[in-house]
Parts: C-alpha cells; structure tokens; sequence
C-alpha cells in the first residue's frame, strides 16, 4: 500500500502540533482518526495477569465501538492487536520508523490485510522514509504520538522507572 498524506481531524492536529501534524502519512482509513481514540501503550515485559485482564476488556472496547489507537509493538499491545482485529474491531497503529522501502510502500502484516481492505485499520508514521529502524528514541516519539492523538489512555502496565513511565508524567503535567 502506498502511503498519503494524513490529514488530521482540527482538534487532532492541535494537539499534535502543526509541524508534526503536516508529516504524518498512512496507508488505511484516516476517518477513524475522526473517531475518539483510546490509547493503548504497555511497557515490554509486563505479568502474565494483566495481560490477560487487558485481553479480557477487548470484547468491550470493541462492542463499544471505541478505536484503539497505539504502536502495538510490546507483547502485550501485539496480543491486543490480534485479538482486537480478530473481532473486527478498529484500530490505529502507529509506527516508530518510517514506512520506507524501495517505493515507500507500507507491506502489511497477515492479520492487518483484511482490516485495512475494510476500512477498520489506519497505519501512521511521522518519520521520513529514510527512518527504517525503531529505536529507543523513535519509539518515545511515537508513544508521544499516540499520547497526544488518544483523547483517553489506557496503560495496563508501566515499569517503574522506565522512559514510558517517563513519558506518561510528562503527559500528565
């Protein structure tokens, strides 16, 4: 899929700020960044437990209608984002790299192609295309991202100390 421009929603792009909003391309429905946005963001290693009560609340969020919007790059985001697209469920997934490759084509995944062809999945990056690594940095500026789009945040474990648990005070303030 070749990526476009994303025009983000007023109060989106507000939020995001205007040098970063004009960056933003995807391949997907952009009308779901019309939609409010819950955001999803996990620390990488997180209990068995709270994964589990994490993937119990996606029948709910899903027959809710709500759009989950996050990097869906920690186990447990991942485990949410094939459980989620499994129900038909809708998301926005937001990459820590450019979409890069030789045409700048974004590849989707195996799960992804059927929600992308029915317009129940955004895929967005803010990186230049050159950008096709994740790294500590790109993927705080992503987890940025998805802050700043989410209208309501859903944080089912954040490792005392980390650069998210960071990342979510800076938020707050």
């Amino acid at each position: 899929m070749k990526p476009a421009p994303v025009i983000l929603p007023a109060v989106c792009a507000q939020r995001v700020g205007p040098e970063l909003s004009v960056r933003i391309v995807g391949a997907g429905e952009t009308a779901l960044l019309d939609e409010p946005l819950l955001g999803l963001i996990a620390s990488r290693e997180c209990p068995g437990h709270v994964l589990l009560e994490t993937l119990d609340r996606v029948p709910e969020w899903v027959k809710a209608g709500r759009v989950i919007i996050s990097g869906f790059h920690s186990p447990l985001e991942q485990q949410v984002l094939r459980s989620l697209l499994r129900r038909k469920g809708r998301a926005v997934k937001v990459l820590a790299r450019g979409f890069g490759g030789q045409c700048a084509n974004y590849r989707p995944t195996p799960i992804e192609r059927e929600p992308l062809a029915s317009g129940r999945l955004l895929v967005i990056s803010a990186f230049a295309t050159s950008v096709t690594h994740i790294t500590r940095t790109t993927a705080l500026a992503r987890n940025r991202l998805v802050l700043a789009l989410a209208t309501e945040i859903v944080a089912p474990h954040v490792a005392a100390g980390s650069p998210l648990a960071a990342l979510l005070a800076e938020a707050k303030t």
